[in-house]
């Protein structure tokens, strides 16, 4: 991989990471049920957490793979870096 598309991508991440902090969907509500910790979400794909990098973007297709949806985590980007929401994701994607 080049520098460049190193960058590229560094850039698309941040920017992804940017619009999911400014989610809708994803801010908890009085009323809703609790949102679950990041380790907590891990564990319940069986992922231990040690020391050592984290393939977040297996991890994320693996949960998407445990709510029953056939998604992986590139499409979730797709779909939220084209306006949508999780949430929204989520619900199309399970029909």
């Amino acid at each position: 991989m080049n520098v460049s598309n190193q960058e590229q991508k560094r850039v698309r991440l941040k920017q992804f990471l940017k619009i999911l902090s400014e989610d809708p969907s994803l801010v908890r509500n009085n009323g809703q049920a609790e949102t679950r910790t990041l380790p907590d979400l891990l564990a319940a794909i069986g992922c231990r957490l040690r020391n050592e990098p984290i393939d977040m973007a297996e991890q994320v297709s693996q949960l998407l793979g445990k709510m029953g949806l056939q998604a992986c985590s590139n499409d979730m980007m797709e779909h939220v870096m084209n306006g949508g929401t999780v949430d929204e994701f989520i619900n199309t994607t399970k029909q």
